[in-house]
């Protein structure tokens, strides 16, 4: 199971440096509550590969891998990969947007309301790009769902809060 995430991992990395991608790299902090736990923050570091979808200005399709160091309740770690929509509501120097998407994640945590460490995140994120020339930076704030989409019970998922900073450059 691990070798499947780390080969997933690796390909999206590997296919976001392909013709007309913007590469952007997130950092940020995120919380949630559980039955299981308190607390459970994480922060999290996630590189966007970024393409027009069509030519289009406004609709983007997004790769997103993703790691996090769990730090509360204990140190432990997520990884995986996303996938997103996203629409730009302006083509200007500030740019405010929404996105859509889902993926696979693997949490190494414990949780009384997850019963498998393999699960899916789905997650709505709004934002704002302020753009320079080549260079973009990126504030974001996202809802995120895990569940294991009922492969086992229990399966009553977990929403975190997400709070996100990041940089962009088109190559």
């Amino acid at each position: 199971m691990k070798k499947f995430f780390l080969i997933i991992f690796l390909f999206s990395c590997l296919y976001g440096w392909s013709d007309d991608f913007k590469t952007s790299f997130f950092t940020g902090y995120s919380f949630a509550k559980t039955k299981s736990y308190e607390s459970y923050d994480f922060f999290t570091f996630m590189v966007d590969f970024t393409k027009p979808i069509k030519k289009s200005k406004k609709f983007f399709f997004q790769i997103e891998p993703v790691i996090s160091y769990v730090s509360s309740p204990s140190d432990n770690f997520e990884i995986g990969v996303s996938f997103f929509a996203l629409y730009r509501f302006s083509e200007g120097t500030f740019q405010p947007y929404i996105k859509i998407g889902t993926g696979i994640i693997y949490l190494s945590t414990d949780f009384i309301e997850q019963s498998t460490h393999f699960n899916f995140a789905t997650s709505l994120g709004l934002g704002l790009t302020f753009n320079l020339k080549r260079f973009s930076i990126y504030t974001e704030g996202r809802l995120r769902h895990v569940s294991n989409a009922g492969i086992k019970q229990p399966n009553e998922g977990i929403n975190s809060k997400i709070l996100l900073i990041g940089i962009g450059y088109t190559f």
